[in-house]
């Protein structure tokens, strides 16, 4: 089963459809921006609700999911 974010955390890296995306704020519906491993830059930008969206993995956490 697929686990859903109740809240956003800012700088944290999720799964929202097909896309990579990382929460530019914390919060129940926040702005995110798309990561596309093949340009330097963040893509564009879109609200969701946090529910919409599924934890990644992440580097800092030593490849687990934040909490």
């Amino acid at each position: 089963m697929t686990q859903h974010a109740a809240q956003a955390n800012q700088g944290h890296r999720y799964q929202y459809g097909e896309k990579d995306v990382l929460a530019m704020q914390s919060g129940v519906v926040v702005e995110v921006r798309e990561i596309d491993p093949n340009e330097p830059w963040l893509g564009k930008s879109w609200t969701v609700k946090a529910s919409w969206l599924t934890p990644k993995p992440m580097r800092y956490f030593h490849g687990e999911l934040p909490k």
